[in-house]
Parts: C-alpha cells; sequence; structure tokens
C-alpha cells in the first residue's frame, strides 16, 4: 500500500489535516485507532471560547472543516466579550458531541483521495538521511510515503490516574499507543510528559435544577463559518446552567488532598495552568470559598451534563462526596467518573515553522504533540500541517502565517520561539495585535491564502471578494454624504441621546461617534439595508477604531520589516561576540530564519540581537532583506 501523504490520529488535527491533503489532491491515508471515532471529544462538548473561536473563524477562511462542523451540530451559540471591545469578541459554540463526531466521519468517508485505515502506527520508515519513507503498522503491514503527519493527541504512552489507581489507557479506556514514543526516542526527537484532566458527567435527571441559574445563548443569528446560511435559532438552542461549589466542597478537597494523584506525587509532570483540576484551585486560590462550575449539555441524543470546571484526579468515593456537596446534586448519578490523563509529547522548538521537525524531511507534527491543549489549536495546526505537508512534496514554499496575520500565526510563532513548560492555551493576551486579529475580519485576512493554496474555490473567492468590495466602496460612500443640524438623522439621534450635530458631518464622521448605532443610520441611508450585518458590523469598526488600528499598523509595519531580514542558514552563532550564552545556546537550537523571530525566543535580550545584527553586518556585509 502507498500513499502521499500519511495522517497519524483521527482527532481534530488529524481531519483537518488529512482533508486538506486529499482536497489538494494528494492521495492520503488517515490511521486510527479506531473506525468510528473521528474528531471526538473526550473533554469539553464545546468548540470556541476566547481567542479559539477566532482560529475556527481563521480554519473556515482558509478552506477547513472545523466551522461548518461546529455550525451544523451546536446545540447553543453565544457571543462571547460582547460588552468588551471588538478585539476580545469571540464565538462559542455548546456542541453535540456524538453529531460533531459524526459529521467529521462522514466528511472523512466521502472524501475523495482519502482512505481510513483502522490501526496503530508502530514506527515510521525513514532513510539513512531521514527522509520520510513511509510506516510501519501494528498489523504487521507497511505504507509507503512522500511525508507523515503525526497527530496523536495524548495516545502516546498514555496512562489514567484516579486516586490510588493508575493504568495504561488512552481518552474514556480507549487503546494507547507506546511504540511510536519509542520510534520518536531513537531518532533523537526530545520528548517530555504533560497532563490534563477532565470533569465527571452527571445524569441530568438526578440534579435539581432549581437551585441553578441558567445560561442561555445569544439572540442572534451566530455562525462560525461564511458558509452557513441558517444558525441554529434561538428558540432551539439547549440552556447550560451555573452553580457553585460550596464551603463543604473545599473541606472535601483539603481533607483528601493527599489522596489526589495530583498532590499525592504520583503524577509528576505539569498540566494547564488555564484549565486545572478542581483541587488545584482550591490549593492556590485557598481563599476563595466557592467557584464557578457550569453544567453543560453533551448531546441530545444523552441525558447527561459535562460538569465544567470540576476536573479531579481524586478517588471514585472522594468524588462521590465532592459531587453531593453542590447545590442540587444531593441525588446525583454519576455517568463517568473524573480522570488525569498524562502523555507523551515532543518540545516544539525542534519544529520549523511550517510544522516540519528540524532535520526530518517529510516528518510532520500538528495537536497536543506539540505540547498544546484545547481542539481549536490542535485543529488549527493539523489545518497547516497538512497544508505544508502537501506543499512540500510539491517543491513550494510553506505557508508560513504571522503574528500579526491571524491566531493560528501567533500559536505557532510562540510553540517554536518560546516553546512550552506547560499544556499551551491560546489567549487574547498572547496577540499583540489583538484589534486587526478581531473575530469579524477573519475572511478578510485570510481567504486570499486559502484560494491561493487551492481549498477555497474559484466561486466561492469570487462571493468574497464582492464582499470585501461591497465594505470598501461604502466606506467611501460614507465620507461622501454629509448630514446637517436640520436633518431628519440629526434629530433622530438627538432624541435617542446618540449624538448631536452642532455642524454638517459626513456620516463617516458620525458614525466615529461611540454612541451612534448603526441601525440608525441605515433608517436614513438606503444603500446601508443591502448589506449584511457582518459588513455592517465590519464597517463600523474599521471607522469608530481607525486611530487605534492606524497605531496597529505603523506597530505591524516595524514587526514586517524586522521579518524581512533573514538570517543566513549557514551562521554559526559561536562565532557571534558579545552576546550571553544562553542567547546562543537558544539560537542555534531553534535556527531562526529572521531577525524579527530571533527577537522573540525566549532568553534572547534586545542587547543580544543589537549584537547579532553588528555580526551579520560585518561578517555579511549588510543583513539580507527579503522583501518577498
Amino acid at each position: 500500500m502507498e500513499a502521499d501523504i500519511i495522517v497519524v490520529g483521527a482527532g481534530h488535527a488529524g481531519v483537518e489535516a488529512a482533508l486538506a491533503s486529499a482536497r489538494l489532491n494528494k492521495k492520503t491515508i488517515l490511521i486510527n485507532l479506531y473506525e468510528d471515532k473521528i474528531a471526538t471529544m473526550p473533554c469539553n462538548p464545546s468548540v470556541g471560547g476566547p481567542a479559539k473561536g477566532i482560529v475556527v473563524r481563521e480554519i473556515d477562511a482558509l478552506g477547513g472543516e472545523m466551522a461548518k462542523a461546529a455550525d451544523a451540530t451546536a446545540l447553543q451559540m453565544k457571543l462571547l466579550n460582547s460588552s468588551r471591545g471588538p478585539g476580545v469578541w469571540a464565538l462559542r459554540a455548546q456542541s453535540d458531541k456524538i453529531e460533531y463526531s459524526k459529521y467529521m466521519q462522514n466528511k472523512v468517508k466521502e472524501q475523495k483521495n482519502l482512505t481510513l485505515v483502522v490501526d496503530a502506527v508502530e514506527d515510521i520508515i525513514l532513510d539513512n538521511q531521514n527522509n520520510v519513507q513511509g510506516v510501519i503498522l501494528k498489523s504487521g503491514k507497511t505504507i509507503s510515503c512522500k511525508a507523515v503527519v503525526l497527530t496523536t493527541g495524548t495516545y502516546l504512552s498514555s496512562l489514567i490516574y484516579r486516586g490510588e489507581e493508575k493504568f495504561e489507557s488512552g481518552p474514556n479506556d480507549e487503546i494507547t499507543t507506546k511504540s511510536l514514543s519509542a520510534t520518536l526516542i531513537k531518532n533523537n526527537i526530545k520528548t517530555f510528559r504533560f497532563k490534563t484532566g477532565t470533569p465527571p458527567r452527571v445524569k441530568k435527571d438526578s440534579i435539581d435544577l432549581s437551585k441553578a441559574v441558567i445560561e442561555p445563548g445569544t439572540n442572534m443569528p451566530l455562525a462560525f463559518s461564511s458558509s452557513t446560511k441558517n444558525p441554529i435559532e434561538f428558540s432551539k438552542q439547549m440552556d447550560c446552567y451555573l452553580i457553585h461549589s460550596t464551603l463543604e466542597t473545599k473541606k472535601i478537597i483539603e481533607d483528601n488532598l493527599n489522596r489526589s494523584a495530583m498532590y499525592s506525587g504520583e503524577i509528576q509532570s505539569v498540566g494547564p495552568r488555564y484549565c486545572p483540576s478542581f483541587e488545584d484551585k482550591i490549593v492556590r486560590f485557598n481563599k476563595k470559598e466557592t467557584h464557578q462550575i457550569f453544567l453543560e449539555p453533551e448531546s441530545k441524543q444523552l441525558d447527561t451534563f459535562y460538569v465544567q470546571g470540576f476536573s479531579t484526579s481524586m478517588p471514585i468515593e472522594v468524588q462521590d462526596l465532592m459531587l453531593r456537596s453542590l447545590p442540587g446534586f444531593e441525588n446525583v448519578i454519576v455517568d463517568k467518573w473524573a480522570y488525569a490523563i498524562e502523555y507523551d509529547c515532543i518540545d516544539p522548538q525542534q519544529l520549523n515553522l511550517s510544522l516540519e521537525l528540524k532535520g526530518f524531511n517529510g516528518l510532520f507534527t500538528a495537536g497536543q504533540i506539540n505540547g498544546t491543549s484545547g481542539y481549536e489549536e490542535a485543529a488549527g495546526q493539523g489545518l497547516i500541517a497538512g497544508i505544508n505537508a502537501v506543499r512540500k512534496i510539491n517543491g513550494l514554499n510553506p505557508l508560513i502565517l504571522k503574528r500579526n496575520e491571524s491566531y493560528i500565526g501567533v500559536m505557532i510563532d510562540d510553540l517554536i520561539n518560546k516553546g512550552v513548560v506547560e499544556p499551551y492555551r491560546l489567549l487574547t493576551s498572547r496577540a499583540e495585535n489583538r484589534l486587526t486579529l478581531r473575530n469579524d475580519n477573519a475572511e478578510m485576512r485570510l481567504k486570499q491564502y486559502g484560494h491561493e493554496i487551492g481549498l477555497i474555490s474559484d466561486e466561492e473567492f469570487i462571493q468574497f471578494t464582492k464582499f470585501k468590495d461591497e465594505i470598501n466602496e461604502t466606506i467611501l460612500k460614507l465620507k461622501d454624504i454629509r448630514f446637517s443640524p436640520k436633518t431628519d438623522l440629526a434629530k433622530e439621534l438627538k432624541e435617542l441621546e446618540q449624538a448631536e450635530l452642532t455642524q454638517g458631518l459626513s456620516a463617516y464622521e458620525i458614525l466615529k461617534q461611540p454612541k451612534v448605532e448603526m441601525d440608525v443610520l441605515k433608517r436614513h441611508i438606503d444603500f446601508l439595508s443591502a448589506l449584511t450585518d457582518q459588513q455592517l458590523q465590519i464597517i463600523l469598526i474599521e471607522i469608530r477604531f481607525e486611530g487605534y488600528i492606524k497605531k496597529e499598523n505603523e506597530i505591524i509595519e516595524k514587526f514586517i520589516k524586522l521579518e524581512r531580514k533573514q538570517i543566513p542558514t549557514d551562521i554559526n552563532y559561536d562565532d557571534v561576540e558579545n552576546i550571553a550564552v544562553e542567547a546562543k545556546q537558544k539560537l542555534e537550537r531553534v535556527r531562526p530564519k529572521s531577525i524579527g523571530q530571533a527577537s522573540r525566543i525566549t532568553g534572547v535580550n534586545p542587547a543580544d540581537i543589537q549584537m547579532l545584527l553588528f555580526y551579520l553586518k560585518k561578517k555579511y556585509n549588510e543583513v539580507k532583506d527579503d522583501k518577498g
């Protein structure tokens, strides 16, 4: 058997990598441990959230599948941070985890050029120059290929912990794989152990919801994908619920802390700081008496709640006490008990920005194997790895998204230049250019890339071009049309206390005023009614935040200049004088392509960069400026 590209693992990263490869006309084989467990949700049954929701929109703009799947299987949709600035707005879908997985299973089965093989990869075949030649399966079969994308999630040598109990297993009592970890180690690929956890699932009917606060979705037509024409209606959405832990919950944790796998010393690996176990919350925030806990439906086909915020590695008998201390949980029936899982991942600083491993020709990695957490982070990496595996085979330059272009670019840049000491999670605070990396403008930033790569069709791109042109034309029109203090618009704005016109202003200038609503202008400017809500939102943000966006673009231009200053590939950092030993070691390890990338490596200081620039000018006469 042979293929162009083999993708190992069919989680959120693997599905995006395999679909992208197949859609770009490469014969692709997706190898998974199970036939019916594709893009499952072993943890939170949701897609999106702060920063993550923007990643989903970016995946859609590039031609990926996650956004469409999330829209098609949503139980509830929310617009988060709507009371704050547009730089932190994000969508979050409560997903039907059964339907989401089925949706992706069907996409894999229907996709031309894509074959699913149910097996485990035992080894990667490399020639004596580390060129990928294929894989060896547990069944004994060999598949030859030109590139491999590893998206193994939390299945590499994974161990489940629950109190004093420890056993080999993947998530939800599934198979784990050990041989692939040994393959990485024998090829001198640095690995380490991370851990994550999941909370209990409880029967809905056993909970007294009169003691909980309803958390509804947002009453707006919301969707991740630009192709979704009929978003889930508000009346059809399922509610989530909010409760708080009690002082009794806290006491149970404190009395049994030595029985937690994490605090007993059984688990040595590092867990996610931004999604801690409940016992970790009690220890780290000991003065806090209660903590928020959300009850989230998992599927229309299941009578279960996901107890969000209640991850634990306590033994079952302690979990039972913890749960029964919660309001409304006095008669709780547990469907699945919580656990912690520990697994192997690689040091992402061994990767190129293309997500290809340095020193290996055609070996890519994506998702939790790279030290990240979250379905969205995994899917974004999987899409990029799949695209770049194809471009590698075709002899094309890789797609490398810059930090100022996308959250996906921020994430990959962080992984490679800063490394990870804990499972990496995307946050809006990680991006310097939040105002230009918004939820509403993902298409404006990335759709052209998707079209050039070949994942966005000509027809879809023509529609997008029309969408963009209408925005630009409308902004120009708004600059030309003027309203005096005597116009009906001026009178209405004054009555609504949104603005008071003391002189003639253009519609553009009127929209700059913070209280003015676009709906008011629509009643007085006919051509605005022809635009979609998304177009109007983009127009309003671009006008109202023009000054801030201009300043951000000036910073971006400086960033781009540093990115253009290329570092020769044959540089010997030992020859660079007057830079710190740590900086030399980090520069040698990462081998940055540009001065901009070098400046973002943890442990490399501005003084080191200055010395590096002096050396390059002296050794190479000038720093090569890549205008491309």
